[in-house]
């Protein structure tokens, strides 16, 4: 893997119809920042920039029990240009951001910066606003820097990928369940389901997250052709 990797194996080839995701990047939200100066007896004053942002939750933690509708609070980091920020060889010691190559399509490079975050209301986070979608690489460094700043702990992208296969699959296999005409609700229904014909295992999403990706798989492709049984 070249670093920072090539923009075409960071990225999906564009937004589509995949649900809200850890690491989307979005333009147009609201960032908002609190300024107390040096008076902590004081109440501090509030501004807000339209800026780019990145997405901070773990994917199942973006979303209510249903599995489909947003939670209110959004943790978001602020995106921005790297232009003028002095950035070490190979990155390291820059724990603090995460690297966004090519992120507007213009060559240059971009960074989402973890030292500057903040919530958001799920409303900014509209799909025509969203800009980028991580591939399953650029979502194991994303975790693997976001991971960096809050620890200083250092591990293998190899490792985050590892532990990101169930919710990778499952975002996957709803992208083309989506894409098929059927709404997000549905599948998590028919993920959830008890005892599902064909599958080893008491739900499709416990298939998933033990391994078993080509028998939920095959009975999603089963159910895409014949919904009617």
């Amino acid at each position: 893997m070249a670093w920072p990797p090539d923009p075409d194996e960071f990225y999906l080839p564009g937004p589509g119809l995949r649900a809200p995701f850890q690491g989307d990047i979005y333009s147009d939200v609201p960032f908002t920042k609190a300024a107390g100066g040096a008076n902590p007896g004081a109440d501090p004053s509030w501004s807000a920039t339209r800026r780019y942002v990145a997405t901070l939750l773990y994917p199942c933690d973006m979303v209510a029990e249903d599995g489909v509708t947003l939670v209110r609070p959004q943790a978001i980091a602020l995106v921005k240009s790297a232009a003028g920020i002095t950035i070490p060889a190979a990155w390291d010691g820059a724990y603090r951001v995460c690297p966004l190559p090519d992120l507007l399509g213009d060559g240059e490079m971009w960074i989402a910066d973890f030292m500057k975050v903040t919530n958001v209301d799920r409303c900014y986070l509209r799909p025509e606003l969203r800009v980028r979608c991580l591939s399953e690489l650029g979502w194991a460094v994303f975790r693997q820097r976001l991971n960096l700043a809050f620890t200083r702990t250092w591990a293998p992208v190899a490792d985050f990928a590892k532990t990101g296969v169930a919710a990778w699959n499952e975002t996957a296999m709803e992208t083309t369940w989506v894409e098929s005409g059927r709404d997000q609700l549905s599948f998590q229904v028919w993920l959830n389901a008890e005892d599902p014909p064909g599958v080893p295992f008491a739900t499709r999403r416990k298939a998933l997250e033990a391994g078993a990706v080509a028998a939920v798989r095959a009975a999603l492709e089963a159910e895409l052709e014949n919904p009617d049984g």
